[in-house]
Order: structure tokens, then sequence, then C-alpha cells
């Protein structure tokens, strides 16, 4: 009965496998996610309650156990789309943006203005500039490669206005961020560094690292070895089953 055990722990495994994937493909769309990877372990028992009759020891049981989740922050394709507010990183560098919860970071560059002017996200979070969150005053958006914000006034005549600089980040070690919804990440210990150098591209995104291709083919090996596990979890039943029965009886 015992030999169930490992069966369950991988089916389990599987399990959380098609979890990853599913919230991948659901996000193929999203504007700067990047896609996640479950890393598993496995632990097996020690050998002494496995030895066979002649004394031979037989293999040991392993356990399947999920050790982290990891997210791959390749970068995404990038396309145009030429509205004001989407904004695509070149290369490194993440935007910052003020939540609830502190400052968070991320690669998703689709932003709006809010009633007072104030770039946010679609969540309603403030974009961060090198003076804070920025506020545009009414006219024509314009975004240089640097990250600086000019507004062209509507009048006649009317010159850009310099009016703030997006604030962006980089990291030397991205596996210690921690994702915090979808396209968001929380700096863990710190280590987030002001990174001038980062270079933007105004009226384009870049899209999510996901490859739907392979996420579907992945998915369908994974249901397939779920339901091998499935199989093998209910034949040991049936066999445990069968045995205490007829043992029973003699």
């Amino acid at each position: 009965m015992d030999a169930i055990y490992p069966v369950l722990s991988g089916a389990l495994a599987q399990e959380k496998r098609l979890e990853v994937i599913t919230n991948n493909l659901a996000n193929v769309n999203t504007a700067g996610f990047k896609k996640d990877h479950p890393l598993f372990e496995g632990i097996g028992l020690p050998p002494g309650p496995n030895a066979g009759p002649s004394g031979s020891i037989t293999p040991s049981p392993t356990f399947e156990i999920l050790h982290h989740v990891f997210t791959d922050f390749s970068s995404g394709p990038i396309r145009m789309t030429g509205e004001p507010l989407d904004i695509a990183i070149e290369g490194e560098g993440f935007f910052s943006v003020q939540t609830p919860g502190g400052v968070r970071y991320t690669r998703g560059g689709s932003f709006t203005l809010d009633a007072q002017g104030q770039i946010t996200t679609h969540d309603g979070f403030p974009l961060l500039g090198t003076g804070g969150p920025i506020t545009l005053p009414p006219g024509s958006i314009q975004i240089d490669a640097e990250g600086r914000l000019s507004v062209k006034g509507t009048e006649v005549g009317a010159q850009p206005t310099e009016v703030d600089a997006l604030a962006l980040y980089r990291f030397s070690d991205p596996s210690r961020l921690k994702k915090v919804g979808n396209t968001l990440f929380e700096s863990v210990g710190g280590g987030a560094v002001p990174f001038p150098e980062g270079r933007v591209s105004q009226g384009a995104l870049e899209g999510a690292n996901v490859n739907p291709v392979e996420e579907m083919v992945a998915m369908i090996t994974v249901m397939r070895l779920y339901e091998s596990a499935q199989k093998a979890i209910q034949t040991a039943d049936e066999v445990a089953s069968k045995a205490a029965n007829e043992v029973g009886r003699l």
C-alpha cells in the first residue's frame, strides 16, 4: 500500500505543473507578463525497510515535492501600438509604481491618465518618475528614448516642456524578485538600483514571454502523466482492497 504514496506525490506534482501552465497561457496577451516554471525535487525513503527477501536492496520510492516556482525574466516581443502612454523598455530595467504595499516593479508598460492627470497603471497605481508620481498638464505627451517626459500645450506656438523622467531600476539578481499579481514584482531584501541608462520606446508594448505552442505541448504532456498516475493509484487501491478481503477469509 505504501507504493501508492510516491505515485500520489507524482499526481500532485502534475496538478501543480498544470496550474502554472494554465496561468502562463491565461496571460499570453498580458503586457510585460513573465512566465513561471515549477521546480520539483525527488525525496527518497531510507533503503532499510525496502530490502528484498534475499537481502538485496530494492530501489527506494521517490516522492516528487515542489521546491519552488521561479520566474523567467527573458524579454518578450515588442509591438508598436501608437498609444502615447504605451511604453516598452528596451533591454534591461523595470518601471517603478507606487502601491499601498510600497514600491513595486514591472515591465508592463500599458499606462493611462487618471482624472487628476496622473499616469497610472490600469489598476490605478501611480507610475513613478524621478520626482515621485508623475502628473501631466493637458497637452501632447512626448517620451524620449532616455525616458524624459515632455508635454506640448494646445495653444498655438506652444513648445514641449519637460515635466519629469521615468524612474527606471535594474536588479543584478532578478531571481530575488517576488511576483505580486501577474505583472508586479516586490524587491525582497532590496537590490533595486536606479537605472538612468535604461532606454524606452513610446507607443510600444512588451508582450508576454510566453510561447503558446510550447505551453500547449507541455499541458498535453502533463495531462497524460496525470492520467497515468490516476490509473496507477486506482490499480494500487484495487490490489490493496482485494488483498485485504481475500486474506481476511483465510
